[in-house]
């Protein structure tokens, strides 16, 4: 996959991580599942540790249905 950038649609099209990492702020309605679209809004770096990539689903009305932190492989451009 080509580097993703902020502010763009990306597809969940694997989860590798343990569950409990899908919901580290503590918001989520339910778990992100493959095949879901959400909206990339922000990379987190940190020296030594591979990049995450904090994305959001929401429903029709903007109120968030999860809120996730992911690595690369775990996406798609969209």
């Amino acid at each position: 996959m080509s580097k993703i950038q902020e502010y763009t649609k990306v597809k969940i099209c694997k989860l590798i991580q343990n569950p409990d990492e899908y919901d580290g702020w503590r918001v989520n309605q339910r778990m992100p599942a493959i095949g879901d679209v959400g909206t990339l809004i922000d990379i987190l770096h940190a020296e030594g540790l591979p990049d995450k990539y904090v994305v959001e689903k929401a429903d029709t009305n903007g109120v968030p249905i999860w809120l996730s932190n992911f690595f690369e492989e775990e996406l798609e451009s969209e």
